[in-house]
């Protein structure tokens, strides 16, 4: 008995283990996608602890035979910033940031002969190190070339002085971005071959979802989380319900935030009692958000102008519906499911209204709407 008792202790402990190493993975893959060069900087400096956590990450990197040809400059003086500008015509930016990072490789430690040049790709790797590191700490960072051009090169040597073995390779430019940077998607699938070189992708037959594909995230934590666009930027869906009877709708607004106590992470809903969804908000005590990839706009498109009441959408668009530990459902094909308990329901009074919600309920046939918000229970990502 007891070793029964310590078996399921310890896969308990690795299972918490894996879902928590699952949640670092993604982290890693959105910070990777999330990276953005930014140009524009806060007038504020860097702190000393940050800059060695760059530095770090960027001595974390590969390199060949693990030689770690690279030296790292580091920058903070306005007059050396505003010099290193004027040796880079595609660098200006830096005269007015608060940091830079100039990435050297060091050929007293690089190879012989013909893998001599290895420096450069370890020193590359570095680089990208540093940039994904800023961007994980809400820093902005780009990288300007200065390797291979040989003008740059002297000059950015004579600016640092630096000794004859020490070429710089680039400036890491660093600073608190000012403004909002927004990441390009720069998938291309026609830059990848598979096998031979214009060979297509082999065909895989594709496995059902499951919902042991859904691992538990920290979402306090995710960049991509913007409470003022969340709604907007997504389109969201909505359920409510049980094993027996459950309905979706999508929602285009609400809120995220606090409330309360420290440690009440809230969504907030509104939902009119003309939608099939209200009674089941009415009766249910957990619901649930979820977010869909963009190539699933059509259940966000079909689930804003089709009612419950007329047919099962589940069916008309192939959806697999699972249900949390507390019994609200979810559909398998959602990005992400963030599942909440209602701690607070009620519908919005019209005494309060000023011009903007006045007007937007003059011709609102579906009714004034009802508030509901949820503290998040959980968050599950696929």
């Amino acid at each position: 008995m007891a070793m029964l008792i310590c078996m399921a202790a310890l896969t308990a402990s690795m299972s918490a283990e894996a879902q928590k190493s699952n949640s670092y993975k993604n982290a890693a893959l959105e910070n990777i996608a999330t990276r953005t060069s930014v140009r524009s900087y806060l007038d504020k400096p860097v702190e000393a602890a940050q800059i060695e956590q760059l530095l770090r990450a960027g001595m974390a990197a590969p390199s060949a035979v693990n030689k770690q040809p690279w030296h790292f400059v580091v920058v903070t003086d306005k007059a050396q910033l505003k010099e290193l500008a004027k040796a880079n015509p595609y660098a200006g930016m830096v005269a007015k940031a608060p940091l830079a990072i100039v990435v050297c490789g060091d050929l007293k430690k690089a190879l012989d002969g013909e893998a001599r040049e290895f420096w450069v790709q370890d020193c590359s790797a570095a680089t990208e190190n540093i940039l994904l590191a800023a961007n994980a700490m809400g820093l902005g960072a780009v990288w300007t070339g200065t390797y291979p051009n040989q003008e740059r090169c002297k000059d950015v040597s004579a600016i640092l002085k630096l000794p004859n073995h020490l070429v710089p390779l680039n400036t890491i430019v660093i600073g608190y971005p000012a403004g909002d940077n927004k990441p390009k998607d720069k998938w291309k699938p026609e830059n990848v071959s598979y096998n031979v070189y214009g060979g297509k992708q082999p065909v895989v037959e594709s496995r059902p979802i499951r919902e042991t594909d859904f691992v538990e995230f920290d979402y306090t934590q995710s960049p991509n989380l913007n409470p003022f666009t969340w709604f907007k930027g997504n389109g969201l869906l909505l359920a409510s319900g049980d094993v027996r009877r459950h309905n979706a709708m999508t929602i285009g607004w609400g809120a995220m935030g606090n409330v309360w106590r420290e440690n009440v992470n809230t969504i907030t809903v509104y939902v009119a009692p003309a939608r099939y969804t209200y009674e089941f908000m009415e009766r249910y005590q957990y619901f649930t958000v979820m977010v869909f990839d963009e190539d699933r706009k059509d259940v966000l498109e079909y689930m804003g102008t089709h009612s419950g009441r007329d047919g099962d959408k589940d069916a008309a668009l192939g959806l697999h519906v699972a249900y949390t530990e507390h019994g609200a459902p979810y559909y398998l094909e959602a990005r992400e499911v963030y599942e909440c308990e209602v701690i607070y329901r009620n519908p919005l009074n019209p005494r309060g209204f000023e011009e903007i919600p006045r007007k937007r309920y003059e011709n609102f046939p579906a009714g004034i709407h009802s508030v509901y918000i949820g503290k998040i229970v959980s968050a599950r990502r696929r």
